[in-house]
């Protein structure tokens, strides 16, 4: 049961992001409400009331067929018109913004749900078409070729909003709010798990914990919570797991500890529960989302774009972001209903994602004074959010290679001195307790 439960687990995870799997399921709705008009078209009560309302409805097959027909063909081309504009959003994302960002724009709702409708308005008259015959009014689906009609009324309103919601879709200020947005709710989400814990969690003493290592290569991207937790409570295990989401693991990598030695068979039911895929998803987890706004922001800082604007809008939102991860700790947890938790996470720790997040856009932005003085003030922004010593001292620290990277790169006084103004207001930020950050220096007149 545990293996199915896994094998269904990592199908979900690939079918749920994939472009085909709401045109399907749309598509295989429609088909059963053709089914269901053609089960009924011809029903002695229908046909009764058929007679009585004229209005709207087909009483020639010839005609029945040519309305059935030119929609198909009207349709299809809006289809295949869509889906065309719907590669160039993803061309323009890998060429101008970053190519994580493709599949979150590939598993989009609302361009599934368009061109699914589209598909499904098709199959249905096609199914219509089959149904009529040439002898007599009374075989032609007069109430389904309406209900045809009214799906490709409804094709044209959604072609309509399809075309302004893709022309959104390829504005980098809009794959930014997106991934923002979606990144905010996944730290909100944590926060609220955290928050419900009656004590808060802390890592066990895992010193002498036994260690479990990877059977396979990949990106841990994710972990079957649900038969986990079965695992570990039948069995009264608690694991740690060792991996940060994200990274690439290669076999033989400790993956795992548990509390005490249990049966390889154990080992092997929890190893299955690990997914492992390249893909990452901003709604997976809130460290995907950051680092794809980092990104956007890295490229936006390439020659061949230059663009600063939109890197200084990412940094802004990044250090929305950081002000929400200042308030979590580095580890998150699998709660259980009537007890406690038994599954830990190791997360990255604050030192660790600035490098990761802040440190590409440092890097790529030193010669820019605008990026610089950006960075600057989102240190100095974080700083007003905590009170922890160990997190001012990592913010500090970053801050102080903001300003090395300066003092190698901007060569103009006035940049030098505008760095210098920020450093004074960070000092006064930081308090007593704080290392200071150094001036970098301001050649002589």
């Amino acid at each position: 049961m545990g293996k199915l439960s896994n094998i269904v687990f990592r199908g979900y995870q690939h079918v749920i992001h994939s472009l085909a799997f709401y045109p399907t399921l749309i598509a295989l709705g429609f088909f059963l409400l053709c089914l269901l008009n053609i089960s009924i078209e011809y029903q002695p009560w229908l046909l009764a009331i058929k007679e009585r309302v004229d209005v709207g409805l087909v009483r020639n097959a010839e005609n029945a067929r040519l309305i059935l027909g030119t929609l198909v063909g009207g349709i299809l081309t809006l289809m295949v018109f869509s889906f065309s504009m719907v590669m160039v959003v993803l061309n323009n994302a890998s060429a101008a913004l970053s190519p994580r960002v493709i599949p979150g724009l590939i598993s989009s709702k609302s361009h599934q749900k368009t061109l699914g409708f589209y598909l499904g308005t098709i199959l249905y008259a096609l199914l219509l078409i089959t149904t009529i015959e040439q002898a007599g009014i009374d075989k032609v689906p007069s109430l389904g070729v309406l209900i045809t009609l009214g799906l490709g009324i409804a094709c044209l309103g959604l072609f309509v909003h399809f075309i302004r919601s893709i022309s959104q879709s390829i504005q980098v200020e809009y794959i930014l709010s997106s991934l923002y947005r979606t990144t905010l709710e996944k730290l909100a989400g944590r926060e609220r798990k955290l928050s419900e814990c009656e004590e808060p969690p802390c890592w066990p003493d895992t010193q002498d914990w036994p260690l479990v290592h990877s059977t396979c290569n990949g990106y841990f991207k994710a972990v079957n919570v649900s038969a986990v937790n079965a695992l570990l409570c039948q069995h009264k295990l608690r694991m740690t797991v060792l991996a940060h989401r994200g990274f690439f693991v290669t076999k033989g990598y400790p993956l795992f500890k548990l509390d005490r030695e249990v049966e390889e068979e154990v080992c092997e039911q929890l190893l299955d529960c690990f997914g492992f895929f390249i893909e990452e998803y901003a709604s997976s987890h809130y460290y995907f989302g950051c680092k794809q706004i980092s990104e956007i922001a890295v490229k936006a800082l390439s020659p061949g774009i230059n663009d600063p604007g939109t890197a200084i809008k990412a940094i802004d939102m990044l250090s929305v972001l950081f002000s929400q991860r200042l308030t979590l700790p580095d580890l998150d947890i699998a709660p259980l209903t009537k007890e406690s938790p038994r599954l830990f996470y190791r997360e990255l720790t604050l030192d660790q994602m600035l490098l990761q997040i802040l440190g590409p856009i440092r890097s790529y932005g030193s010669n820019d004074v605008s990026v610089l003085v950006c960075l600057l003030q989102a240190f100095k922004n974080l700083l007003y959010q905590t009170t922890r010593e160990n997190q001012r001292s990592d913010l500090i620290r970053h801050a102080q290679s903001v300003l090395d990277s300066a003092d190698q790169q901007l060569a103009i006084r006035r940049d030098r001195e505008e760095i210098n103004a920020l450093v004074t207001r960070i000092n006064r930020v930081s308090g007593k307790h704080a290392p200071a950050l150094k001036p970098i220096n301001i050649p002589q007149d």
